[in-house]
């Protein structure tokens, strides 16, 4: 799991002038409440806490702690209201951020396309954990996502229907036999029950997206990478949601079914078998308007 960043303030200083993805600014009306807006540059959702340690002569209704979802743009997450008119007010809070919507659900059972061309034959075997690699038993068991090894490069496709919410693919891998390297291509997909697919090991340069973009499953994202690796073509795949544990938000990890030619399969040992990607997995989570325009276009 990983451990999200805290910014601490003091509700004089300027907000503004921290370098952060999100930002919070607050404005006074005229009952002199104290209204919290979160300012969110990004194409997709994100959750916020605030943590309140001093309220002088104000209150919130969720207490010291306000977890609330900030939309791309700028959207109110917070409100003080003073306890006694005519008094000094004072407030002191914190606050932490991190990327999807700690609320929210999802709509059908979500299958998951393996996320390469269809009619590949694939190997796929779970990843091993970084730090198991280089030695360190506890981290052994550690959920990191699966890695998808073939014979060929390939296309990379989308697994689900989403925003293309971060990418990175001006990466150069030099060396050969490779097992790992620090920095690496990838494409991030946010789904609409506020999980994230992420896809590594890509061609640099290949990408066929661009930020904010809706995909759905079977759209062609870039080309795979991976052929100066020990394990030869591949790509990784890992799936995250995000989740308030003990007034934090954290990233989990946490595994998927997949579709394939011997049925729905979630990826525990060592399994070869042939990529398919059957129409109704690509119109699960199409709209209505999605599904008409999708049917007419084929």
């Amino acid at each position: 799991m990983i451990q999200l960043r805290c910014f601490c303030l003091l509700f004089v200083l300027s907000i503004s002038s921290l370098q952060a993805q999100i930002t919070i600014d607050t404005e006074r009306d005229k009952e002199n409440n104290v209204n919290f807006y979160a300012n969110n540059p990004n194409e997709i959702p994100y959750s916020v806490i605030l943590n309140f340690s001093q309220l002088q002569n104000m209150t919130t209704p969720a207490g010291g702690n306000t977890t609330a979802v900030a939309n791309p743009g700028r959207t109110k997450v917070a409100t003080l209201k003073p306890t006694l008119a005519g008094q000094g007010t004072s407030y002191r809070y914190t606050f932490s951020f991190a990327k999807g919507n700690v609320y929210a659900k999802s709509k059908v059972s979500p299958s998951y396309l393996v996320p390469v061309s269809e009619g590949t034959v694939v190997k796929a075997v779970l990843n091993n954990p970084l730090a198991a690699t280089v030695g360190d038993e506890s981290a052994k068991g550690s959920y990191v996502g699966v890695s998808f090894m073939f014979d060929q490069p390939v296309q990379v496709v989308a697994p689900r229907k989403g925003i293309i919410a971060d990418m990175k693919m001006d990466a150069h891998v030099a060396g050969s036999n490779l097992s790992f390297v620090a920095e690496e291509n990838f494409i991030e997909i946010y789904h609409e029950d506020g999980t994230f697919t992420k896809l590594t090991v890509l061609k640099a340069g290949s990408e066929k997206v661009k930020l904010g973009q809706l995909v759905f499953p079977g759209d062609i994202l870039a080309e795979s990478g991976g052929e100066n690796y020990s394990q030869g073509p591949h790509i990784r795949m890992i799936n995250i949601k995000t989740v308030k544990e003990n007034d934090r938000l954290i990233y989990q990890p946490f595994p998927v079914r997949f579709v394939s030619d011997k049925g729905d399969v979630e990826i525990k040992q060592y399994v070869t078998f042939s990529v398919v990607h059957p129409e109704e997995v690509k119109m699960l989570e199409m709209s209505k308007k999605e599904l008409k325009t999708y049917q007419e276009g084929k």
